[in-house]
């Protein structure tokens, strides 16, 4: 083995650490999809190299923290292209995600925006999703707005189409910000809703909603809805989501144009984003290691490890 002298320029840290840019970028890209106590063994496996868990952790925290989130909000050229164009149809969705913390559960939005190829088989409606942007953050609203807002500007000329579960903040920002965009409620959230109301002595009574909120027939669920024997406060909490968002249920239209009216790209996005790392058995977060942890997972969800190998490079 050759030592190299601690005065040496190769010996020098990189950002804090004694361990090679190569080293450290193996450690993170472990350390965001294990916890951080599995990835030396993973490395000694791998690599023939002894780590301890500190320098898995302080490698990912010491680039996280250098990670711009303005940076990370940029779109892909693919996405920048798309949303330039007033012939490109592109696809929004907005949610929050729940991780528990020092401080208990908080929420983290998770934005997801999207092109699509749909395609018609077996008369069942499926599309191919393609070239997946996504910005989460934890916090005010406000400061996940701004960097979604970066990454699908509010002036792109493209048809923008949101897809949503009918939040009234989330609603609220789109109609200021994305005046011309599409707002659909998701088919499926509603659905849920009406099965919470359904009549047990009545076993086709959801699928007739089904098949009339597909027709743009809110009004006749409205009416079946008066019509079920639940407690008035109940009922009249449905039928008041339901007429406040009826202006975002035309189905029928929608279908007909091809564009989603579910939200399960979303739902999905919560999953390998955030929660296939950050929801295990037992785990809480620190307030800093939980954000850090978001951005990393978020660059590398949108091809930017090039940013990560880059901090590592200028720092070495």
């Amino acid at each position: 083995m050759i030592e190299v002298n601690k005065k040496h320029e190769f010996s020098k840290p990189v950002l804090g650490q004694r361990t090679s840019p190569f080293l450290q970028e193996k450690l993170i890209e472990l350390g965001c999809e294990e916890v951080y106590g599995d990835v030396p063994e993973r490395i000694s496996s791998l690599l023939g190299i002894e780590v301890n868990q500190c320098q898995v952790y302080r490698s990912c925290q010491n680039v996280a923290e250098r990670l711009d989130e303005q940076v990370l909000a940029e779109p892909s050229e693919d996405l920048s292209k798309a949303a330039s164009q007033e012939s490109a149809q592109v696809y929004a969705m907005v949610d929050g995600s729940m991780l528990l913390t020092d401080d208990g559960w908080q929420e983290t939005k998770v934005g997801r925006v999207f092109m699509a190829e749909h395609d018609i088989d077996n008369e069942a409606d499926k599309w191919k999703i393609k070239s997946s942007n996504y910005v989460a953050r934890r916090g005010h609203y406000t400061e996940f707005t701004t960097r979604f807002e970066r990454m699908l500007p509010p002036s792109s000329p493209c048809t923008k189409v949101f897809v949503t579960d009918g939040a009234v903040w989330i609603g609220q920002w789109i109609a200021q910000q994305y005046g011309d965009a599409v707002h659909i409620l998701d088919f499926f959230h509603v659905c849920e809703k009406l099965a919470a109301v359904a009549p047990k002595e009545d076993s086709i009574w959801l699928d007739k909603q089904k098949t009339a909120l597909l027709d743009s027939n809110v009004e006749g669920v409205i009416a079946a809805v008066k019509m079920t024997r639940r407690p008035a406060e109940e009922i009249q909490a449905l039928v008041n989501y339901l007429e406040n968002h009826k202006h975002q249920m035309d189905y029928r239209y929608y279908r007909q144009q091809r564009w989603m009216i579910g939200s399960g790209a979303i739902e999905s996005a919560h999953r390998t984003v955030l929660q296939v790392r950050m929801k295990r058995s037992g785990q809480r977060w620190a307030d800093a290691g939980c954000d850090n942890m978001i951005k990393l997972r978020v660059a590398y969800k949108n091809g930017r490890r090039t940013l990560i190998r880059e901090l590592l490079k200028n720092a070495a």
